[in-house]
């Protein structure tokens, strides 16, 4: 399968203890993000939302802020008693699109360095710095 998405993604399921909130139809759904980019998102809750379904999210925790946006579910599929989806964001903030691509760059390019066994690969001015938790981190 050839990869779709326009921007590249980050995990965040080890750093968020707890779940962000998605209202379909006036109802609070609590999920947990898997991972984030720009503009999709990867995400487990324990409701059945159907493929097509369109949202709004809010994103408000300890380590990610972002203003609300609508999501629509690309694919869904039963894990356990939990539901895995997918969903394509379609009007992120302008800013918080830029800041979650840059955390998901520089996470990727840590990745790649630690890969490549750099000896610098932490750096305190990452923008993923503060959801790290990666033993090189400084």
């Amino acid at each position: 399968m050839t990869e779709q998405r326009k921007n590249r993604r980050m995990p965040v399921i080890k750093q968020f203890d707890e779940p962000v909130m998605l209202n379909i139809n006036d109802e609070k759904i609590p999920g947990i993000i898997l991972d984030i980019s720009a503009d999709g998102m990867q995400l487990m809750t324990y409701a059945s939302i159907p493929v097509g379904s369109k949202f709004r999210m809010a994103v408000d925790t300890k380590f990610l802020q972002l203003k609300p946006f609508t999501a629509k579910v690309v694919w869904a599929k039963a894990k356990g008693d939990m539901y895995q989806m997918g969903m394509h964001i379609d009007d992120m903030d302008t800013l918080d699109s830029k800041r979650i691509s840059r955390m998901a760059l520089e996470y990727n390019d840590c990745e790649n360095k630690i890969l490549l066994g750099a000896p610098d690969v932490c750096n305190a001015k990452c923008s993923f710095h503060s959801l790290c938790e990666k033993k090189q981190k400084i």
